[in-house]
């Protein structure tokens, strides 16, 4: 494993399918793979991009410890990739097979993003953000989006 500040470990439940999704959906390289018979136990994949790198486990469900999320069920977590371009990063991971929950659109001027469910379960987020928007905005949108679901 590479040092990384956060190492997320993702539980699914076919764990080689998974890192050759992840592969072709995200452009994430296979770093190790370790094995216990045919049970993928560990690997370390890592994002890298112009932002810098991010690593992440993808491994096989080991109920009741480790339980992989149900493909069209809820979800406890979610991972958000800073990507040069929403549209591009959504339409590989659509091409790769994820299912869209949240085509590309600017949330506000200066944020583009869009939402994906990979098909073992997880929820990515694709954004792209100008260098120019504060936390200010990002509020002022949150406030406008909460009044929206009222």
């Amino acid at each position: 494993m590479r040092n990384s500040t956060l190492h997320p470990n993702i539980a699914v439940s076919d764990a080689r399918a998974a890192i050759a999704f992840y592969e072709a959906a995200l452009g994430a390289e296979t770093l190790d793979v370790i094995t216990a018979g045919d049970a993928v136990i560990h690997s370390d994949l890592i994002l890298r991009s112009a932002a810098g790198e991010s690593t992440f486990t993808v491994a096989a469900a080991f109920p009741p410890d480790s339980v992989a999320p149900e493909p069209g069920g809820p979800t406890h977590a979610s991972f958000t990739i800073p990507v040069p371009d929403t549209d591009a990063a959504y339409a590989r991971a659509i091409g790769a097979g994820a299912t869209s929950l949240v085509e590309p659109a600017d949330w506000f001027e200066g944020f583009r993003q869009a939402a994906v469910r990979c098909p073992f379960g997880h929820r990515w987020y694709f954004v792209t953000v100008d260098d120019a928007v504060t936390t200010a905005d990002v509020q002022r949108a949150s406030d406008a989006w909460a009044a929206s679901r009222d």
